[in-house]
């Protein structure tokens, strides 16, 4: 049998004092380290079951080994979450004791959290035998077993020719970094198990979706309580159009800072799922649903992961919201597709999307202002081009609506956090088309202010069948 013990990605009490909550999200670091792991993983480990303690950076980082490997993560809640070895002060590391410490502290452990977690991982270790099992769980459950495993003498340590091992004296405390690492030898790479087929992406959908990190990382750094909000007022629009029941079960696509599943949640929904693909957004993410330390906050979970390979089961939710995310993509049709499978018979689909003029020459005007402000858009499309994706996806349109919201140029503009070249450029653009309104904005000046009308397209959409029990 083998074991791989996979602690999770940074979360957010490494960078956030008041997150007291034992189970957070992770950052936006600890997203990418987790999509690191499991790209590596796949290449180079043939695991046959993936399993996670309860702790939310415990499963968030199993689930994205789990997508990239295909394998379902089953969470064991049984396993407690052991306290760390106590810190040794040693005053005088010369007097040749500090080895010898580490067996005093031993009896300052907690001895009861230990056996149980000892016990959890013996059933585990059982159900999976003469199979290569991968746990994720927390540093101090891994560092526990370690202990144990060198204190019972049943396990054998082996030393590579050529393997680096590390240890090292920080803190008052010896800790072991690395065992029998052979790095600089060529590592043989696998084939994976069990992953599902999906379309091939093009090469410009991949730089549509690198551009799209690059452009939504830096909007990040902007300021978090102007775009809470400013997002407010427009998303609470959204809602009343949506009028969504309790007790759904919610997936929102390309979920930002969060606040849409937050307002879901608090107006009674039953569980809520946000995913996006920039790491920074989705740790604004849970900055806001920490911040809000509620029970409705706490059914709301963010998962990294693209829109057009949707890490779900077929069928999983009751609902899905999709805001302002098929303006940045050459073909919206798969998001739109993979949305349908991820919704239950009967399910709703909320969509609100960037508008484009009647006009074409307006329109193509139109994108090319939105490109400048913002390098991930791709395209505001017509309403008949959204009917017809919906419809041939197999949609039906219960309700639509068109409505348009003033925006302030400059305001707008900082949204973004727009380059000042760029910024010029787009002022430009639309100061020489306010006679001839042409790029279908509605733009003019208001007390010495340019504004214009960003207009939106609603849409309420139900998958046919018959709704099933969540």
């Amino acid at each position: 049998m083998r074991v791989l013990l996979i602690c999770h990605a940074e979360d957010m009490h490494d960078l956030y004092d008041y997150a007291g909550n034992e189970s957070t999200g992770l950052t936006a670091q600890g997203w990418e380290q987790a999509d690191l792991l499991a790209n590596w993983l796949r290449s180079h480990e043939l695991i046959d079951a993936l399993v996670s303690d309860n702790l939310l950076q415990c499963r968030l980082t199993a689930q994205r080994i789990g997508q990239g490997l295909s394998l379902p993560v089953s969470v064991v809640r049984e396993l407690p979450s052991c306290q760390s070895l106590p810190s040794i002060d040693v005053a005088d590391n010369k007097s040749g004791r500090t080895l010898a410490l580490l067996t005093e502290a031993r009896a300052a452990s907690p001895v009861e959290d230990e056996k149980l977690l000892l016990a959890a991982l013996d059933k585990l270790f059982a159900e999976h035998w003469e199979s290569t099992l991968a746990i994720v769980t927390c540093h101090s459950n891994i560092t526990t077993l370690m202990r144990a495993l060198a204190g019972f003498g049943l396990v054998e340590i082996r030393i590579d020719p050529t393997s680096i091992s590390e240890i090292c004296f920080v803190g008052g405390h010896w800790r072991i970094n690395y065992l029998n690492r052979s790095p600089h030898l060529t590592q043989p790479t696998v084939t994976p198990r069990n992953v599902r087929e999906e379309a091939t992406q093009t090469q410009e959908e991949l730089e549509d979706l690198s551009t799209i990190v690059r452009v939504y990382n830096r909007v990040a750094m902007n300021d978090l309580a102007r775009k809470r909000q400013d997002d407010n007022q427009r998303i609470r629009h959204l809602l009343n159009f949506a009028k969504l029941p309790v007790d759904l079960r919610i997936l929102d696509i390309g979920t930002g800072i969060g606040l849409l599943p937050i307002l879901l949640a608090e107006d009674g929904a039953k569980q809520l799922v946000g995913i996006d693909i920039s790491p920074e957004m989705l740790e604004l993410a849970e900055y806001l649903r920490l911040s809000r330390a509620s029970e409705p906050a706490a059914r709301v979970t963010f998962r990294l992961a693209p829109a057009h390979a949707l890490p779900f089961r077929e069928e999983s939710f009751d609902a899905v919201t999709c805001r302002l995310v098929l303006n940045h993509v050459r073909r919206p049709e798969r998001i739109v597709k993979e949305i349908v499978r991820v919704l239950r018979p009967g399910g709703t689909l909320i969509l609100a999307e960037l508008l484009g003029a009647d006009n074409p020459v307006k329109r193509a005007t139109q994108n090319a202002i939105e490109e400048r402000r913002n390098n991930a858009h791709v395209a505001a499309r017509g309403v008949e081009q959204y009917n017809k994706m919906l419809a041939d996806a197999g949609l039906q349109i219960e309700t639509k609506d068109v409505v348009s919201f003033d925006r302030e140029l400059d305001e707008w503009l900082a949204s973004y956090l727009s380059d000042k070249a760029d910024a010029v450029v787009v002022r430009e653009m639309i100061e020489a088309g306010l006679e001839t309104d042409a790029a279908g904005i509605n733009a003019r000046r208001q007390n010495n202010t340019l504004v214009f009308e960003q207009r939106m397209y609603y849409v309420r959409a139900i998958k046919p069948g018959v709704r099933t029990p969540s």
